[in-house]
């Protein structure tokens, strides 16, 4: 990947405003050798998920707690997290999470608690993750997209393909990495399909990116879509699995509507 040198100097500029909080991955022990362990030149720990149930375990939690009914199974993590792939961690003190998270985690202050999660799973493509699940418990930190972005350096991610919903928040934090390309409708279908889309971002370009992260990257929209007019997004992505090429532009969303660049980025 190029030009990262901008990247870092980010990177580590967030882990100096949060002291404590370190970047961690845990997945099948085979895996380490696969990883860059120092992604933008900060070091990060490979936990085999074999020897460390206790932290599986709390990662399980958090994300059924996040996501309640539709939280990942324990087979599911098992079978399909930590054996193929590996989910990148930033922890840190039980202190930085909000009480009742403690309360519910069973830990003390200063006991190690994950305070930042992504899993991206492998792709039949190399170079290609597809985005399966971000979580985050230290709102205002950024702690979201850093997670993300250190998780895809670890696993040396090119692109990124994921799942959204046009009126999920979410859109903003998928921006933060860049423009997202649309790819189209969700294969297999989707519990919301007539409001979810495919994105790809590109993450080749590591200045591109840094831009992003610091919400630099200035991209004009040629047209700004209500997120509840779901006959004109349908009709984008029609557009877009013809092979016409359309972008959401960095913040994504803004004002209740999508931010859409027809063309060239």
């Amino acid at each position: 990947m190029r030009d990262t040198e901008a990247l870092a100097r980010q990177a580590e500029a967030f882990f100096s405003e949060h002291p404590g909080v370190s970047l961690m991955a845990l997945g099948a022990g085979e895996h380490a050798e696969s990883m860059d362990l120092s992604p933008l030149g900060l070091p990060a720990t490979y936990l085999p998920a074999e020897r460390n149930l206790e932290l599986a375990t709390q990662y399980l939690a958090l994300n059924q707690f996040a996501f309640g009914g539709i939280g990942v199974p324990r087979w599911v993590l098992s079978d399909l997290y930590l054996m193929p792939g590996a989910i990148g961690l930033l922890r840190c003190p039980a202190r930085m999470l909000k009480p009742e998270l403690r309360a519910h985690l069973g830990l003390a202050d200063e006991e190690p608690a994950i305070g930042a999660a992504y899993y991206a799973a492998p792709s039949m493509t190399p170079g290609l993750f597809i985005g399966v699940s971000l979580l985050s418990f230290l709102p205002g930190t950024g702690a979201g997209a850093w997670v993300k972005t250190l998780t895809l350096r670890m696993l040396r991610a090119t692109r990124l393909r994921g799942v959204a919903q046009w009126d999920n928040p979410s859109v903003r934090v998928h921006a933060r990495l860049g423009p997202l390309r649309l790819v189209g409708r969700v294969p297999g279908g989707h519990e919301y399909g007539e409001r979810t889309f495919v994105y790809e971002t590109d993450l080749s370009d590591g200045a591109r990116v840094a831009e992003a992260m610091e919400r630099r990257l200035s991209l004009e929209p040629t047209r700004r879509i209500a997120v509840t007019d779901l006959p004109a997004l349908s009709a984008l992505l029609d557009r877009a699995e013809a092979g016409e090429a359309l972008y959401l532009v960095p913040p994504g969303v803004q004002d209740g509507h999508v931010l859409v660049r027809e063309g060239a980025h």
